[in-house]
């Protein structure tokens, strides 16, 4: 059974938007008052350990702006730096993918798909997909390959190009199958692109409807859009993105970083294009982990299993035991410790978004500098949880702030 803790969290963060709204807005440190956007029920010490990682994170990646929100119980911390509050709008890339799954769940509580149906009797026009499943583009073993190799430069330098979402799927196709389809896992952004593909045939309505209608109404996300891909702007307020040029995958420092004002979503379509809050991206994970989207299979969403596959013989069948703890996948999430989520980037952006169901706790980063990479900003994520863990704001996590300092300043753009 999925817990239910988290509804009581929904409920304070409701009563503290409200509370925003009318202009009773916390204090934070030495300021008279916060922005609009911005909630601080939380003790001193762990406002300042947010601010001061958060500062370290936006240096070592060349980012201007950034914004955060950490919730655990009644207590709540939202954000933003660099001339922006907490309300300002982002591009969620992979941190937002999990909508798909969502949608995909709650149209099979309506009985209209039906998680093991093979994709190609609804896709009936796509070759190569022979024998996959819609729960495998969720769990990650359809064997599709990640459509992003050799994209990352074209990605970094042409921000505003158009890519058809058959010429990503195309280049993901090339490259698989990978290893043994509907065992192995492969974390791949084709499986997500695919899937708003096909629920997009099977149904009729557009991506953007289908995810209004049965997951951004639902889960409490009314500044939570998918945009048109033909778009390249987001309604202010929105993080001012920024980059540095790529060649050969490599960040041209001497370059410094450079304003991307505009984007095309259409570079991970059904994979990330989803704009959103922090605040809409956290209601979405509670209400994605109290089991408000499948009904009867609500609980597949927190069915976790190793993230390294295990060698096998002939007929697939494991021949060493799975490996204790580490990386863990769900249905359209990864696990580490307690938290659940996902991390992501797109040209501009990086955005990261973990949730406990059993506690309630969630946290939730973007950053507006996107050349530091996922891991990054996951890193940053992880780093904010263990300075909530040590205040007792989060529960215990297998591994320390330290730990995540290091890998931030490992993975550190041009210093």
């Amino acid at each position: 059974m999925i817990p239910k803790l988290a509804h009581r969290s929904r409920l304070v963060a409701t009563a503290l938007l409200v509370t925003t709204a009318l202009g009773l807005t916390a204090c934070t440190g030495g300021d008279l008052a916060a922005p609009a956007g911005d909630v601080n029920t939380v003790d001193e010490a762990l406002a300042s350990g947010i601010d001061g990682a958060i500062e370290n994170a936006m240096t070592l990646s060349g980012s201007t702006q950034a914004v955060v929100g950490v919730w655990s119980g009644e207590q709540a911390y939202v954000h933003g730096y660099g001339d922006v509050d907490g309300s300002v709008r982002i591009r969620g890339a992979q941190a937002t993918q999990p909508v798909m799954c969502a949608l995909l769940l709650d149209l099979v509580e309506e009985g209209r798909v039906d998680l093991d149906r093979e994709i190609s009797k609804d896709l009936t026009r796509q070759s190569g997909i022979e024998g996959i499943t819609y729960r495998q583009l969720c769990d990650m073993r359809s064997g599709l390959a990640d459509f992003k190799q050799g994209f990352g430069t074209l990605f970094a330098n042409n921000p505003t190009r158009f890519w058809p979402e058959q010429e990503l799927l195309a280049q993901g196709l090339a490259h698989s199958p990978l290893s043994w389809p509907g065992l192995d896992m492969h974390e791949s952004d084709t499986n997500a692109v695919l899937l708003a593909r096909v629920l997009k045939v099977k149904t009729g309505q557009d991506v953007s409807e289908l995810l209004s209608e049965h997951v951004f109404a639902k889960a409490g996300m009314p500044s939570s859009s998918f945009p048109e891909l033909s778009s390249t702007t987001v309604a202010e307020p929105t993080l001012a993105g920024t980059n540095y040029p790529l060649s050969g995958g490599a960040a041209v420092c001497d370059a410094g970083p450079v304003d991307v004002p505009e984007v095309s979503p259409s570079m991970l379509s059904g994979a990330g294009a989803t704009v959103t809050t922090v605040t809409d991206l956290k209601n979405f994970y509670e209400h994605y982990f109290d089991g408000d989207f499948g009904g009867d299979a609500a609980s597949i969403v927190t069915d976790a299993f190793p993230a390294q596959n295990p060698k096998r013989d002939e007929e697939g069948t494991p021949t060493e035991e799975p490996a204790e703890g580490g990386r863990q996948w769900t249905f359209g999430t990864e696990k580490m410790g307690p938290l659940y989520g996902r991390s992501g980037a797109i040209t501009g952006t990086l955005t990261a978004a973990y949730h406990d169901p059993e506690s309630g706790y969630s946290v939730v980063v973007a950053l507006n500098n996107s050349a530091a990479g996922a891991s990054f900003v996951r890193a940053l994520a992880f780093q904010l949880a263990s300075i909530s863990s040590e205040t007792g704001a989060a529960p215990e996590l297998p591994w320390t702030a330290d730990e995540q300092v290091a890998a931030l300043q490992e993975g550190a753009v041009c210093q």
